[in-house]
């Protein structure tokens, strides 16, 4: 399983495919249907943290910025389901039933549900924290 401690070669990076981590938190971030959230940034938010507990993705790009965090990757994903019309706005992402549905398939399809597992749990943990901060 993968961890984020460095070792001789560099950070350990999660085999899961960053499409399937990328439906899996923008599923999750949209799921209470916040009025004020999430924007990319927040997403991208997400992934910095969970980064910090040790789950990296080899190909999904996460940069600081001045106000925060972005990823094209991210951001790449909700343009594709809003021209799929599985999203009915980017900012604030707004996912229709259909965009529901398609993240939950491309979760499902993830070859390493272990790993799946794993990020979902971690995920679950931060969104707890998240709604329990002030």
């Amino acid at each position: 399983m993968a961890t984020a401690a460095p070792s001789a070669v560099g950070p350990v990076h999660s085999d899961i495919d960053s499409t399937a981590a990328i439906a899996l938190v923008v599923h999750r971030a949209t799921a209470d249907e916040p009025t004020d959230r999430p924007f990319v940034r927040d997403v991208s938010k997400i992934f910095f943290e969970l980064k910090q507990r040790g789950l990296t993705f080899r190909d999904l790009g996460l940069r600081k910025i001045p106000r925060g965090y972005y990823s094209e990757d991210v951001e790449g994903f909700v343009g594709q389901l809003l021209s799929m019309g599985y999203a009915r706005e980017r900012s604030p992402i707004r996912l229709t039933e259909a965009g529901k549905a398609f993240c939950e398939t491309i979760v499902r399809e993830e070859k390493n549900q272990a790993e799946m597992t794993r990020l979902r749990t971690e995920l679950e943990k931060l969104m707890r924290e998240h709604s329990a901060a002030p």
